[in-house]
């Protein structure tokens, strides 16, 4: 898909500062899309303050952080508690199948799942992970076939590089597997204090194609920079949506 722009903030109702900034940040016109964790401490206020404010949401799977709300099923905990002990023990792991983990993280997806859409009354836009736990083989493969995930970060750099191509290689199967974006990048790829020919160059791969740029408001850094002038003058140059427009293709 060419020409579309998503601006997605992570960690929707993961706290409630994060929950605060995501949304004067979608009022003010600077992002387009949020991605929400449940059974957090703040996941049941963020629910209901964008149900009121039409924000598109899609689920930030969380398989590497303790659930905080004490509310939470006592086997959900426990299942959930599996999985970080699994993936937030070793980074190794996230890269690497491993298929006795495979009914754990189904599990974990489903009570995930269950929760969004109690919370948030539909199913979610898409799909990515805190930590980008989501990127791991046994949970990508966990994922139903034709949802739109979050693809890995993008390489941008001229000339062929072993990175590159391993990158390169887990987008196409992504991709073959899953809606996605054409490119994902980081707004923090941009440092603290870009200038507008920065914001311009990493924004204009909207212009021929589909872009993500994932952000966390609730770090000073990215919140400073996405409620900045000269933010707001990169966006106008841009169509922006959000993950509905993936999933309606």
């Amino acid at each position: 898909m060419s020409g579309l722009l998503i601006v997605n903030a992570d960690d929707f109702g993961g706290n409630a500062l994060a929950t605060d900034r995501i949304l004067a940040c979608f009022a003010a016109g600077r992002i387009t899309s949020t991605s929400a964790m449940v059974y957090m401490r703040d996941s049941a206020r963020a629910a209901e303050l964008a149900r009121a404010g039409g924000l598109a949401v899609g689920l930030h799977l969380n398989l590497t952080q303790a659930f905080e709300d004490p509310e939470t099923p006592a086997m959900v905990r426990e299942r959930q508690a599996r999985a970080v002990t699994y993936f937030a023990d070793s980074r190794l792991r996230r890269f690497t199948y491993n298929p006795r983990m495979s009914a754990l993280v189904k599990a974990c997806l489903e009570d995930q799942l269950t929760r969004f859409h109690e919370l948030f009354g539909q199913r979610p836009t898409h799909i990515d992970g805190h930590n980008h736990a989501h990127l791991s083989p046994t949970a990508l493969l966990s994922l139903p076939a034709g949802v739109v995930v979050r693809t890995g970060e993008s390489d941008v750099r001229d000339g062929v590089s072993l990175g590159g191509l391993i990158r390169g290689a887990r987008h196409k199967a992504i991709a073959h597997r899953h809606r996605t974006t054409d490119y994902f990048f980081a707004i923090d790829r941009l440092g603290r204090f870009p200038g507008e020919e920065d914001i311009k160059q990493l924004l204009d791969f909207a212009d021929r194609a589909s872009v993500e740029i994932m952000t966390h408001p609730d770090r000073d850094s990215d919140f400073h920079l996405l409620m900045s002038d000269a933010w707001a003058r990169g966006l106008e140059q841009h169509a922006l949506g959000s993950f509905r427009v993936l999933r309606a293709e």
